[in-house]
């Protein structure tokens, strides 16, 4: 007896925010990753100050519950998260929720989301290279911004009541290089490189870089950190975009970290301080000179990446693999130019077959199609994208509207 496959037996597919009938990254996607990112992330924070405090209790024999008693215990607490074995594990257990977040959602969806993140993605020694002095004139281009605006913020009453980090001795600065610079590095850039901006460039690359940096910013939590690492997200991001790889941007943070540890290191051994204070016209000579060099840099990451690109496209004898040259006219061609650039750099040769594939597989699948089953597919497809670009929407919103609020209750705080 045949199997009825009536509309009613038929499984609903495109039903609920986290739903999709195809193994594509979305925004939604990201967002929910996101959002699962914070809700561990503040998890194990909060589990980690309860355990504490208990054993903290137990060793100075108080109780918490007591006005004397948990301002000990409380104060205790502190010195250790400002002490390296607190800021490593407190660094350790918020990073690794950048990793357990992805790695859940592909369990539960059983949707591999690592896939094309970029870490099979072939580099060169010239993109290796551009690594260094990008991360250079990052720092000095726009440091001198984040301190303006950092000292605006005092100016206002507004104090850090995060840890500061000190590296006074060479062996904590060793830890603080895999632990601080390293790790961060690698997680983050997985989460806010290979999910968010991967997922996000289907609104457009441009758009990509915008909520990528955005996003990297106010996830820090703290105003002393949202103006220099929106720049840094931004940066990854089209450093990521440009090469397609995740290990390259993820070596611009590692080294945008790393030289912040060193000269820190290397301050403290001269001045006996973690302060360096530089008058203002040496901060705008190294403001002009970092973004000048920050440009040069990105340029030449550019090049090379699109040389790269054109040598991955000779080696494919299939010229139907290859990309067409647009020409663009109108009010928004240099944002057009840039979008069609930056996917070509992005996506892989073999991403590129796999997608015209698909769309040769549609094709085909519809071409014994009347006119009006024609018409009739191609309005499903249309109402399937119109709701997939709601979802990705309401996911842009959702995950701004968490960022936001955590960003601003941390702010307050600080008051």
């Amino acid at each position: 007896m045949a199997k009825k496959t009536n509309a009613q037996t038929q499984p609903k597919q495109n039903k609920g925010f986290f739903k999709k009938s195809a193994p594509s990254l979305e925004f939604y996607d990201a967002s929910a990753m996101f959002i699962v990112q914070f809700v561990l992330q503040y998890m194990l924070q909060l589990v980690l100050m309860i355990v504490g405090l208990m054993i903290i209790a137990d060793s100075l024999d108080v109780s918490i519950f007591e006005d004397d008693g948990y301002k000990a215990v409380s104060d205790k607490f502190s010195l250790f998260t400002a002490s390296s074995g607190g800021i490593v594990l407190l660094t350790f257990l918020n990073e690794s929720t950048m990793v357990l977040s992805p790695l859940a959602y592909w369990k539960v969806k059983s949707f591999n989301v690592f896939k094309d993140m970029g870490f099979k993605r072939k580099v060169n020694g010239g993109q290796i290279a551009m690594t260094l002095p990008i991360a250079i004139t990052l720092l000095s281009g726009f440091m001198p911004i984040a301190s303006i605006f950092i000292l605006l913020m005092q100016k206002t009453g507004y104090t850090y009541t995060g840890a500061n980090i000190v590296v006074d001795s060479f062996p904590k600065l060793l830890l603080y290089l895999v632990f601080v610079a390293a790790i961060p590095a690698v997680c983050e850039e997985i989460l806010h490189r290979g999910i968010i901006a991967r997922s996000a460039k289907n609104f457009s690359y441009f758009i990509g870089v915008l909520i990528s940096g955005v996003l990297f910013a106010f996830m820090h939590g703290s105003p002393m950190q949202l103006v220099h690492q929106f720049f840094v997200g931004v940066v990854c991001t089209l450093v990521y975009y440009m090469s397609g790889s995740i290990w390259i941007s993820a070596l611009v943070h590692f080294f945008n970290n790393a030289i912040t540890l060193v000269s820190g290191y290397v301050v403290f051994k001269i001045s006996g301080s973690t302060e360096l204070n530089l008058p203002w016209w040496a901060m705008l000579i190294l403001c002009v000179v970092g973004l000048c060099g920050l440009f040069f840099s990105l340029f030449g990451m550019y090049k090379i990446s699109y040389a790269k690109r054109k040598k991955e496209d000779a080696l494919i004898a299939d010229e139907e693999n290859t990309t067409e040259e647009v020409v663009y006219t109108g009010k928004k061609k240099a944002l057009k130019i840039f979008n069609e650039k930056i996917d070509y750099l992005f996506i892989s040769p073999e991403q590129r077959a796999r997608e015209k594939a698909k769309r040769d597989a549609i094709n085909e699948l519809t071409d014994d199609y009347s006119q009006e089953k024609k018409e009739v597919f191609q309005s499903m497809r249309q109402e399937d994208n119109e709701n997939l670009r709601k979802k990705n929407s309401r996911g842009v919103i959702f995950s701004f509207v968490i960022v936001l609020a955590i960003w601003i209750i941390n702010t307050i705080s600080g008051y």
